[in-house]
């Protein structure tokens, strides 16, 4: 496998990949022609990623009369530029490659939302095609029937004892799976018996945000520390805490810098594409 931290060269909007020869031995005899080959079951998995989620894989084997330098290039659909150029060992005739790609570009920034291709490129300069997937930065956290609570669940509603909502709710059958949004790291977990119930948070990775699914069916069994992906079931949709008299649903909160915001239309946009 090849290891991006070694591999990937930074070919990020605006820049260039130039791969230089060395001075053929005395200067005077002419470069061998790169051979030709063929790229054979090339394949991207998952064709449905997302960041901090399972990583995108690319596979392929090379038909070639000896082995080839090649250069693979994920491109960004909207842009037809690489947002990462990774240049693996030169390919043998019929070895297995694979790439991995956690969704960082060259750049350092987490790839936009978007479709993207894979482009093989030979030293002869041609390319080939390697498959295509889409990217997205986050799940809908339940995996399963829902609805939006409706006005009462919204953000900002205000609440017995002169508080406010500062999460949204949504609606779903006691027992359906709740997944990580966004991947990241388990910063509080446990049972809160006024308010929110069983609950865990997660940080968000490259995000300083904290996502908070509460009044879960049961105790979570992440503790602090603990890493989860984006998708990875976290949980159940419960009634615990001060929803036993309301009935079962998310109470899902998004704080940026430490301080709530509006989930709303992040949520209906995830719920759109997952």
């Amino acid at each position: 496998m090849v290891a991006l931290a070694a591999l990937a060269v930074a070919a990020a909007a605006g820049g260039a990949v130039v791969v230089a020869s060395g001075p053929a031995s005395g200067g005077t005899e002419p470069e061998a022609a790169p051979p030709e080959f063929r790229i054979l079951d090339a394949r991207v998995s998952p064709r449905r990623a997302y960041f901090a989620g399972r990583p995108v894989q690319i596979t392929f084997s090379v038909a070639a009369p000896a082995p080839v330098a090649l250069q693979v290039e994920i491109v960004r659909d909207k842009t037809d530029r690489p947002v990462l150029v990774v240049v693996p060992p030169p390919a043998g005739p019929r070895a297995a490659q694979r790439v991995e790609w956690d969704g960082v570009t060259g750049a350092g920034e987490v790839a936009p939302n978007g479709s993207y291709r894979i482009r093989i490129r030979g030293a002869d300069g041609r390319v080939r095609r390697g498959g295509t997937f889409r990217l997205r930065s986050h799940h809908y956290p339940i995996r399963g029937r829902h609805a939006d609570r409706g006005p009462i669940g919204t953000f900002g509603v205000g609440r017995n004892g002169g508080r406010t909502h500062e999460g949204f709710d949504v609606n779903a059958a006691c027992g359906t799976p709740l997944v990580a949004a966004r991947g990241g790291r388990v910063v509080r977990s446990g049972y809160d018996p006024v308010l929110y119930g069983n609950f865990v948070i997660v940080r968000g990775d490259r995000t300083r945000r904290d996502y908070w699914y509460t009044h879960m069916k049961n105790t979570t069994r992440l503790r602090v520390g603990d890493r989860v992906r984006t998708g990875q079931r976290i949980g159940s949709v419960g009634a615990t805490g001060n929803a036993r008299t309301i009935g079962c649903h998310l109470h899902f909160e998004i704080h940026s810098r430490g301080r709530p915001i509006d989930p709303a239309p992040e949520l209906h946009a995830w719920d759109r594409w997952s």
